[in-house]
């Protein structure tokens, strides 16, 4: 689970609100691999397959909650003067979106090595250890994702962006 979880969260957080929703979503998926761990037949890579389940769990999530909403949409009343600056969260939504499908667009073992050192802040010998693999591997896996990442226009753009 330590091993595959970010690979797993970094696939399904494009269908979550925000990071703490990913998480929710991240133990559905879990319940729902070992539900269906009876049907993996051994067939193509397992991890391939926790992450196409997990995929699964949360388009199912997002119809239902998009259900839920049109109710709830016909049913609301008011309007609360305390809600946050659209503006501003649809930025920040739009920014995440960028970054997460950046970090998509990596190899597998790239990506999870940024996002080791990154995002869960792990030092060398940590993203080593989680790898499997020398220090020095670990350190070249993530100095390669950061350099796609760099040379990825979508996230030039972000940075000048961020910038202005």
């Amino acid at each position: 689970m330590e091993e595959l979880g970010p690979r797993i969260w970094w696939a399904i957080r494009s269908y979550a609100d925000d990071d703490d929703h990913a998480d929710d979503l991240l133990q559905d998926c879990w319940e729902a691999i070992l539900e269906r761990l009876h049907q993996y037949r051994g067939r193509g890579s397992f991890d391939n397959w926790a992450i196409a389940v997990s995929r699964n769990v949360c388009r199912m999530r997002l119809r239902e909650a998009r259900r839920k909403r049109e109710v709830a949409l016909e049913d609301a009343t008011l309007v609360l003067d305390d809600a946050p600056d659209p503006e501003h969260e649809l930025m920040l939504r739009e920014r995440r979106e960028v970054l997460h499908r950046a970090l998509d667009e990596l190899p597998d073992r790239e990506r999870d090595a940024v996002i080791m050192r990154m995002i869960q802040g792990r030092d060398t010998a940590e993203i080593a250890e989680a790898m499997g693999v020398s220090r020095p591997t670990a350190r070249s896996r993530v100095a390669r994702g950061i350099a796609m990442l760099c040379r990825m226009e979508q996230i030039r753009q972000l940075v000048m962006d961020w910038m202005h």
